[in-house]
C-alpha cells in the first residue's frame, strides 16, 4: 500500500508519493519530542506503516550527565565550636548545571549538568577543618555519563588551645598538613575568641615569632624579621580573629610559635604552641 495524501476541505485524491523517510529513534536521549512537519503546504501526511508519526517528526535532544555528590563531616575530637554538615553550601560550575547551589544535607544530592570541564567548590568554613575531594570532583563529563564526587571535611585532631582566664581570651592554633615536612609549605592557622562565648575577638594587633635555628619563605616578605633562631612576623590585624600564616621550615625537629595579641576592647595576651617538623622520606 502507498501513502497518500490529504488536502482538507476538498474532494479526496490519492496521490502516489515516494517512500517517507524517518529518522531513527533517539539513543540515550533524555528526551524525545515531536513536532509538526514543515513545507507540507497544508497537506497532512500519512503513513500506513507508523501512525504515531503523523504529521509529525521525531528530534533528539543532548542526554544530560548526572554528578552524584556526597558531603562528609568528621567531627572526631571536637568538643567545643563543631561545625554540622547544614551550614556549608556546595557550588557547581558547568554547563547549565541544576541546582548549581545547594545547601548540604545528610542525603547525597544529584546535579544534572551538560557534557562538558565542570568543578564542584565547598568554601572551607573553619581553619580547623582540612577539606578533601574525591578525584571526580571536578575534570570533564561526558552526554549521558554519571559521576560521584565525595567531599570530606574532618576536624583537625591537632587543634591546641591556649586559656587566658584573666582576660578571658582564648586562642587557637593549629597546622596543615596535620605532619608537616621540611621543604613542605605549612599553614599556620589561628582563632583568638571570647573564652566564654567563642566569637572572635577584633585583633588590632598580632606578633608571631617562630622559634628554632630556620629561615622561613612568607608570602608578604615585609612583614617578617629574619634572625639566626627566630623568625617573626609583625603588622597583622584579624578583625574577626580569624588568620593563617604559609610558612616554609627547612629544618626538622619541635618548632615553637609564640603570639601576641591585643584586641580592640581586651587586654593584651600571650599564648605559646608547638609544632613538629619531620624529614621526608
Amino acid at each position: 500500500m502507498f501513502p497518500f495524501v490529504l488536502q482538507l476541505g476538498t474532494p479526496v485524491n490519492i496521490i502516489t508519493t515516494p517512500p517517507l523517510v524517518y529518522a531513527q529513534s533517539c539513543v540515550n536521549s533524555s528526551s524525545t519530542t515531536l513536532k509538526p512537519l514543515l513545507n507540507t503546504g497544508g497537506l497532512y501526511i500519512f503513513h500506513p506503516t507508523n501512525e504515531r508519526s503523523m504529521g509529525q517528526e521525531k528530534t533528539c535532544s543532548t542526554p544530560r550527565a548526572q554528578l552524584i555528590i556526597i558531603n562528609h563531616f568528621n567531627n572526631t575530637g571536637c568538643s567545643t565550636g563543631c561545625l554540622p554538615a547544614s551550614n556549608s553550601t556546595i557550588t557547581v560550575l558547568g554547563d547549565n548545571p541544576k541546582p548549581i547551589a545547594f545547601k548540604v544535607s545528610t542525603k547525597d544530592t544529584t546535579v544534572t549538568l551538560g557534557p562538558g570541564h565542570y568543578t564542584v567548590d565547598e568554601p572551607r568554613m573553619s581553619v580547623f577543618y582540612g577539606q578533601v575531594l574525591s578525584p571526580d570532583c571536578s575534570g570533564v563529563i561526558s552526554a549521558g555519563e554519571t559521576k560521584k564526587c565525595i567531599i570530606v571535611n574532618s576536624y583537625s585532631n591537632n587543634v591546641q588551645t591556649w586559656l587566658d582566664k584573666i582576660n578571658n581570651i582564648k586562642i587557637q592554633f593549629g597546622y596543615s598538613p596535620p605532619y608537616p615536612f621540611v621543604g613542605n609549605v605549612t599553614q599556620l592557622n589561628f582563632k583568638v575568641s571570647s573564652a566564654n562565648t567563642s566569637k572572635g575577638l577584633d585583633l588590632t594587633h598580632i606578633h608571631i615569632a617562630v622559634i628554632k635555628n630556620v629561615t622561613a619563605n612568607f608570602n608578604n616578605s615585609n612583614t617578617i624579621n629574619n634572625k639566626n633562631y627566630f623568625v617573626t612576623f609583625d603588622n597583622l590585624t584579624a578583625p574577626h580573629g580569624i588568620f593563617s600564616l604559609k610558612y616554609q621550615f627547612l629544618q626538622e625537629g619541635a618548632h615553637q610559635v609564640i603570639i601576641k595579641i591585643a584586641a580592640r576592647d581586651s587586654e593584651v595576651a600571650l599564648a605559646s604552641f608547638d609544632i613538629p617538623v619531620l624529614l621526608p622520606e
